[in-house]
């Protein structure tokens, strides 16, 4: 199985984690993580509430959804240039 270039704590908030993410795309936000051209690896995301929707069957999360929260993205993730010869 590809190795996690980008890995989540479920317990942590996006905030709190190893490795930051973002909120947009946009040429001056660094890279979190790199990977190599033709690399196979694996991402954890984060659902955009951060976790405030839980597996709970009940719908007083839907109800009390942080609305004013701004979605977390994980990455950015670079590509490597191939170099050649």
């Amino acid at each position: 199985m590809p190795d996690v270039v980008f890995p989540l704590d479920s317990t942590k908030k996006f905030t709190d984690q190893e490795k930051l993410g973002h909120n947009r795309w946009h040429p001056d936000i660094p890279a979190a993580v790199t990977v190599k051209k033709g690399d196979s690896f694996r991402v954890h995301c984060r659902e955009w509430f951060d976790g405030a929707i839980v597996n709970d069957d009940s719908a007083d999360d839907i109800l009390n959804a942080p609305l004013t929260t701004v979605h977390v993205l994980s990455g950015p993730i670079a590509v490597e240039a191939c170099q050649t010869g």
